[in-house]
């Protein structure tokens, strides 16, 4: 064996002797006051006020990972990582029925709305009027979307829905996206969220759509959804579930989250009727 293949065999040995030691201090045991939460990026603004708003008072740290809330559903599943899951319908019910979740809590609801430039130059009040000729409409994704799921079976309803999605130009799972697209005038209209839609309301004009345009539907994956009703939950992660400080900050959620979510424009939770 000659110098120079001892030398890359030196090296080789380095590098993975560096790599062994990262790989040590990213599996070292977190702090103790540290709360791993995986929110999806429609509650993120909420998450944001509700973490400024605990540390003030408390010495946990709260650390905040967003997504999709499928897609962080997932990751909860394939690695079993967090310690508090927060997301909107259907994906808790369907975790928690997996094992996932050990006790989750309703925090608000969610709505879609039609969202229109500053002033609705064009005049639109209502779902039918997206189906004028020339329009141009964002939606969320059919498919991996909840509220796509939700515009998809709202306008297979309707006999002007197949109008409307000819005028859509933008399908897309980021409420946040199609709202900076309304502003920028690249989008005459989009169906959001109604939270999100708050965070531009200095931009944009919100029209409400009638509850009476959804319904509840069966899926194949997450059983019986009703699309009236998109729920805002927070999940204690069932493998960190011991951990004080994650019990902690799920507590405050649980008792403080439904004003903080409402204040900062989501629906609020339905009760229970007696």
């Amino acid at each position: 064996m000659n110098a120079k293949m001892l030398g890359c065999i030196g090296l080789l040995v380095l590098v993975a002797a560096a790599l062994g030691l990262v790989m040590v201090r990213q599996n070292a045991a977190r702090p103790e006051n540290e709360v791993l939460v995986l929110c999806g990026g429609s509650m993120r603004a909420a998450l944001e006020a509700a973490k400024a708003a605990y540390e003030k008072n408390s010495q946990d740290t709260i650390v905040t990972t967003y997504g999709g809330s499928g897609e962080l559903c997932a990751q909860i599943q394939n690695t079993g990582k967090g310690d508090i899951y927060i997301c909107h319908d259907p994906f808790m019910p369907w975790a928690s029925d997996k094992g996932l979740i050990s006790q989750w809590c309703t925090l608000a609801s969610l709505e879609v709305v039609i969202i229109v430039p500053k002033g609705n130059a064009k005049g639109i009040e209502a779902l039918q009027d997206l189906a004028r000729p020339g329009l141009r409409v964002g939606i969320g994704n059919q498919i991996y979307s909840s509220s796509g799921q939700i515009v998809k079976y709202m306008l297979a309803a309707q006999d002007y829905g197949q109008d409307v999605l000819k005028n859509v130009r933008v399908e897309t799972k980021g409420h946040q996206q199609r709202c900076n697209d309304v502003v920028m005038g690249t989008l005459d209209a989009a169906i959001v969220w109604n939270a999100v839609a708050v965070l531009y309301q200095d931009k944009v004009d919100i029209l409400p759509i009638p509850k009476s345009y959804v319904d509840t539907i069966t899926s194949a994956t997450f059983g019986v959804v009703d699309l009236t009703y998109t729920k805002v939950t927070a999940g204690m992660i069932a493998s960190e579930s011991e951990r004080p400080a994650a019990k902690r900050f799920y507590h405050y959620l649980a008792t403080e989250g439904k004003a903080l979510f409402a204040e900062l424009g989501f629906s609020p939770v339905r009760e229970p009727a007696p």
